[in-house]
């Protein structure tokens, strides 16, 4: 993600995508070498208000050095976004989010935005509070390879917003190892970085793609289940925005699957950032 991505915006005249639009314009300044933006209105009278508003957004990213199109389009959101996320190669795509069944609504039966199955999309819905300028970003990481794609994008993010990283890693309270010390399970970010575990060493790893990218970062370790320990972190620290990966983890016991990002996503109040695992 060293060069400009391409992302796709929108404009639909509500609030819940006026503060998509903001948040997406702003990432976009800094991350995006191209922007389309769709207009989309479902009556006649909205299309003048959300081609206004896309109109207003492209003309602040062209003034950013960004390309960026307007298409006007009637009909809903979400069909609309799958639609030309279908037709086009997007890097990122940023959605409002009124709640769950929006969402939902959105991610489901599209093969460019249902990112929670694991399209080749990476996806921002922006929810909650509005949280403009991002300064605080908590990034989840799992031990294993995909986790370098999930921290490298919150490293891109971060550098270009001048934002801080708080790495987070869980720990499960059953050992990923056979020759795991009892003391890893219960172990503090220094602690196990410190140890010759597996965790640890993935850990260090994770901070050296922050620090390489000159991002302010700290880790921190929890120790449960890993969704519960992440929704608890997001919600006791101030952060602005969450970022995690888009992938089904299997569960201790290795028999089933769970959508952990989907159930991350429903549980936050801020912006979460589903990163695309290749």
């Amino acid at each position: 993600m060293a060069e400009k991505i391409r992302m796709l915006l929108y404009s639909d005249g509500s609030d819940v995508g006026t503060q998509a639009l903001g948040l997406g314009t702003q990432i976009a300044k800094a991350l995006a070498g191209t922007a389309d933006i769709l207009a989309i209105a479902r009556k006649p009278e909205g299309q003048e208000a959300s081609g206004e508003e896309a109109e207003a957004a492209a003309n602040e990213l062209r003034s950013a050095g960004v390309s960026a199109s307007v298409y006007r389009r009637p009909g809903l959101v979400a069909e609309e976004l799958r639609q030309q996320a279908d037709a086009a190669d997007y890097d990122l795509i940023v959605i409002g989010s009124r709640g769950r069944r929006g969402i939902k609504r959105l991610l489901a039966g599209s093969r460019a935005c249902r990112v929670l199955g694991g399209v080749a999309t990476s996806i921002l819905v922006v929810k909650g509070p509005s949280r403009q300028p991002i300064d605080s970003i908590l990034a989840c990481s799992a031990a294993g390879p995909t986790s370098r794609e999930t921290i490298y994008f919150a490293a891109q993010l971060a550098r270009a917003l001048e934002a801080s990283v708080t790495l987070l890693h869980v720990m499960s309270q059953v050992a990923l190892e056979e020759n795991a010390k009892g003391v890893d399970l219960e172990a503090e970010a220094e602690e196990l970085m410190e140890s010759e575990a597996r965790e640890g060493a993935h850990v260090e790893d994770m901070l050296r793609i922050l620090n390489d990218e000159d991002v302010e970062a700290e880790a921190v370790v929890r120790h449960g289940l890993v969704v519960e320990e992440i929704i608890a972190e997001a919600k006791e620290g101030h952060f602005d925005m969450l970022v995690i990966g888009a992938h089904t983890t299997p569960d201790i016991a290795g028999l089933l699957s769970s959508d952990l990002s989907q159930q991350i996503m429903l549980a936050v109040d801020r912006p979460i950032l589903i990163v695309h695992q290749e």
